[in-house]
């Protein structure tokens, strides 16, 4: 499904339905960021975002 990041727009193609092909995938989210994420956002976020976050939060 096409999706429009919410923190950044850039236009990504969500793939949660299944994991080994999500953009998501092998991105690994520390307590603290999932926290901030679920507090910030209501939907995915596309793969560059996250990886900022998820370093942002270390």
């Amino acid at each position: 499904m096409k999706k429009l990041c919410p923190r950044c727009g850039t236009e990504f193609l969500c793939l949660h339905d299944t994991p080994a092909l999500c953009q998501c995938a092998g991105i690994e989210l520390n307590e603290k960021a999932r926290a901030y994420l679920r507090t910030h956002y209501k939907d995915c976020l596309c793969r560059a975002c996250l990886l900022e976050v998820a370093r942002e939060m270390q």
